[in-house]
């Protein structure tokens, strides 16, 4: 490969040591060593700006994996609380019915008291009455058009009972209703003479007894004919 000179730029023969135009010296030309590696072009900053970029992706997926954990674990505690929940639930549900009998017979609600019986307990004519379904019969009796109300739940009476009994005691903060013996399996009448209650087997009978003055005698009369039915 032909050499030039560096001041003047005349072509140097092979081996000169001086510059045969200008008698510029020649500096030797250094061979590179053998096995070193040829000066990097990246630029300086490059190194600790990848670095840099690798920390930011680890914090990222920490994160990410942190958030994740966090979800899984939220949904495994709602997964237990709920799981928790429906136990009790039915631990209530079976002490609610351990005792209570299911109802097999027909539901007529209007077939469980006739007109006739509501008539000697009510102490007045009934002049009609009126069947709602399977859940519910009014008897129509006296000439002012009075009415009374009776509802049944065929399935279910038992917990209903007692759930309506506990929520108010709760309420009022002491026993407010008042036991009948001998009416079904159990028999109450609710606070203020509002209704009589009263449950035998799984099947429970609310007689409404909030309007036409309807006593508590005549309304124990009715329940306990109503019961002898179920």
């Amino acid at each position: 490969m032909v050499a030039f000179c560096v001041n003047c730029g005349a072509p140097l023969s092979e081996g000169a040591k001086f510059c045969s135009k200008c008698g510029t010296t020649v500096a030797p030309s250094t061979p590179p060593v053998a096995g070193t590696a040829a000066p990097s072009s990246v630029a300086p900053g490059a190194p600790a700006a990848a670095q840099g970029s690798s920390t930011v992706v680890k914090v990222i997926i920490g994160v990410v994996a942190a958030f994740v954990l966090l979800m899984m674990l939220g949904a495994g505690a709602c997964f237990y609380i709920g799981y928790r929940a429906k136990q009790r639930i039915q631990q209530f549900s079976r002490q609610m019915d351990s005792e209570a009998t299911p109802y097999r017979g027909k539901r007529e609600p209007c077939a469980m008291l006739s007109t006739s019986e509501a008539a000697s307990a009510l102490g007045e004519k009934v002049i009609s009455v009126e069947q709602r379904g399977i859940t519910s019969c009014a008897y129509h009796f006296g000439q002012a058009g009075k009415r009374m109300d009776v509802e049944y739940t065929w399935q279910g009476g038992a917990m209903t009972m007692r759930l309506a009994h506990g929520a108010v005691k709760q309420l009022s903060g002491a026993e407010s209703f008042t036991v009948l013996p001998g009416i079904g399996d159990e028999a109450y009448i609710a606070p203020d003479g509002s209704a009589l209650l009263m449950r035998k087997g799984d099947v429970m009978v609310n007689l409404d007894l909030r309007t036409n003055g309807i006593s508590v005698d005549a309304a124990k009369k009715m329940a306990s004919t109503i019961a002898q039915r179920l």
